[in-house]
């Protein structure tokens, strides 16, 4: 996807991103150095190390889009001084790999991918999995301990209570899981699709939303055949990324709302000021409004 602010937000973005997180080298403590690569994974991972590390997130502003992030030197550095590399893997930003590969080798990487068994060409927003953060959150214990096995009690309890503070989000999800009945739903590109497919939903439209999320025209048979599901209502509702500008999309939206289809939003990066279940929880909050509707 390409995020429609990546141009004028990305070098000042960047610059506080360094700034305010709290960058700091082990060199000059015991202490952990975390970096990640997105603010998602730097949140359960500051909660994970607690009083006994630091976390950089690279990239924490919504304007940015990790598909093509480049790195600077600053970046750079800030990776090779690290303990412990946070990514999401599944070559969704390969820009970390690169600077991984590039170290020492004495880098731990976690990645969330592997931590749920996404391999490469598979959908990589695997933060929209509702396993992905409490199995980060006991990935992430194991490793700090590895490295610091003084407080790896510490790590195990703080993750542990990190993963309670999730029993909301997870008790939404399974209310939603309950009415989804396999229902077809239709989508702008697949940054939810893991929550959906999570939820018992069936999506009709990969080869158009792979299209837009490659930046390229869905073909006219895959927008024929969307056209014609919206027509005859035979979708329970489409999921807009709202933060990607695409006529097509636009057009298709258009012949939703007349339809008189319902239209669930979603974003690919954290809103400013949220926390990870704040996020996904205002998107799953929509979803339980649309499928009220629906009874």
């Amino acid at each position: 996807m390409k995020l429609t602010h990546w141009l004028a937000g990305a070098v000042l973005a960047l610059g506080a991103a360094l700034t305010l997180s709290g960058c700091s080298t082990h060199a000059a403590s015991n202490k952990l150095t975390v970096v990640s690569s997105v603010d998602f994974y730097g949140e359960v991972a500051k909660a994970v190390v607690g009083d006994y590390g630091t976390v950089t997130s690279v990239i924490d502003n919504p304007d940015i889009d990790p598909h093509d992030y480049e790195p600077t030197t600053a970046v750079a550095k800030t990776v090779a001084r690290a303990n412990v590399v946070i990514v999401n893997g599944g070559g969704y930003d390969s820009w970390m790999d690169k600077l991984v590969g590039a170290d020492s080798g004495t880098v731990k990487v976690v990645s969330a991918a592997k931590v749920v068994g996404i391999r490469d060409g598979e959908n990589e927003h695997v933060w929209y999995k509702p396993e992905v953060m409490p199995k980060m959150a006991r990935a992430l214990a194991k490793q700090f301990g590895a490295l610091d096995p003084k407080h790896r009690a510490a790590y195990t309890a703080n993750a542990t209570a990190y993963i309670k503070k999730l029993q909301p989000l997870t008790a939404q999800i399974a209310r939603l899981k309950a009415k989804a009945a396999g229902q077809a739903v239709a989508v702008s590109e697949p940054v939810f699709s893991n929550a959906l497919s999570a939820l018992g939903y069936r999506i009709i439209n990969p080869h158009f939303a792979a299209a837009v999320e490659e930046s390229t025209d869905p073909s006219p048979k895959d927008i024929r055949e969307l056209t014609a599901a919206i027509k005859h209502k035979q979708i329970a509702f489409f999921v807009q990324n709202v933060q990607v500008e695409s006529k097509v999309v636009s057009n298709i939206v258009a012949q939703v709302r007349a339809a008189g289809i319902p239209v669930l939003k979603v974003t690919e990066t954290m809103p400013a000021k949220q926390t990870y279940t704040s996020w996904m929880m205002s998107q799953y909050a929509q979803l339980e409004k649309i499928q009220n509707t629906q009874k």
